[in-house]
């Protein structure tokens, strides 16, 4: 039976397919599933249920002040690296939400950034063995040609049923 988790769907599919080609088919089909992913211009590098790494441009308009990434887009660079890594593995019928976020900004970001997001095997298999939970990613963003780390973070994920959170939207 074919997972219902889209995120799931997404690295079934592309399986197999040759890394040059499978990265931006992943991006863009990650994309189609969370549309301002697309719209800021995240590249998803590696897409694996224990590793996901996304990376940033340094485009004009993810800039800050002084001409380097914004710290905005810095943070959804973490959101979104440890975000889809639980994806990958909340149970069917789950969705991840994000609880916290504690971002520390090391140097300055000037050029292209890489998120890395990555779990054990142990957390991995507690985020796939219940329908509701919550755990901790520690996050890594780095010069992607000289791995300087420029900001770290921890974000707190919960999942639980979707049906569970439409019941909420409408209370």
């Amino acid at each position: 039976m074919a997972s219902r988790n889209p995120f799931v769907r997404i690295a079934d599919q592309y399986d197999g397919v040759p890394p040059r080609l499978r990265a931006p088919l992943v991006t863009r089909a990650v994309g189609d599933v969370i549309p301002f992913v697309g719209t800021a211009g995240c590249f998803v590098e590696a897409y694996t249920s224990r590793h996901v790494a996304v990376r940033l441009d340094n485009e004009t308009r993810l800039r800050n002040h002084l001409g380097g990434l914004h710290a905005a887009a810095l943070a959804l660079l973490a959101e979104t690296a440890s975000g889809l890594v639980v994806a990958l593995n909340v149970p069917d019928g789950s969705a991840p939400l994000l609880r916290t976020m504690d971002v520390s900004f090391e140097a300055f970001a000037q050029d292209a950034v890489q998120a890395d997001a990555t779990l054990t095997g142990d957390e991995a298999s507690q985020v796939r063995s219940r329908p509701v939970g919550q755990i901790s990613v520690d996050v890594t963003l780095t010069a992607p040609n000289d791995d300087t780390t420029l900001v770290t973070g921890a974000l707190t994920w919960a999942w639980m049923p979707e049906e569970r959170l439409a019941n909420e939207e409408k209370e």
